[in-house]
């Protein structure tokens, strides 16, 4: 997913492209991040903010920007830096926590 969306952040030449962009990334990061903890909180739940803050409990390290990643999967804005911070920051140390928790995902048919 990371090449992908760099890719597209480079060519959201409009407020509108970064909105809809940030609000697949915010809501996709939070989603992955609560499968993360799912198992050891013994639940699901589909409320990015009770999502995120689940995840905090067992990440506090990285809640704050969970929950930028919240913040715009629900209102999405278009600033450039906070693609950047999702893109180039929690969403490689996320994938690789996955790729440690739940191994290599097979690729879609």
């Amino acid at each position: 997913m990371l090449p992908g969306w760099r890719d597209r952040a480079a060519g959201a030449g409009t407020d509108a492209a970064r909105r809809a962009l940030a609000r697949l990334i915010g809501r996709r990061l939070v989603r992955t991040g609560f499968t993360l903890v799912m198992p050891r909180w013994g639940g699901w739940i589909s409320n990015l903010d009770r999502c995120t803050e689940v995840f905090g409990d067992y990440h506090p390290e990285r809640l704050a920007q969970m929950r930028v990643a919240a913040a715009v999967g629900r209102t999405p804005g278009a600033d450039p830096a906070v693609l950047r911070l999702l893109i180039d920051d929690l969403a490689p140390w996320l994938a690789a926590e996955y790729t440690a928790v739940h191994g290599e995902k097979a690729p879609r048919p």
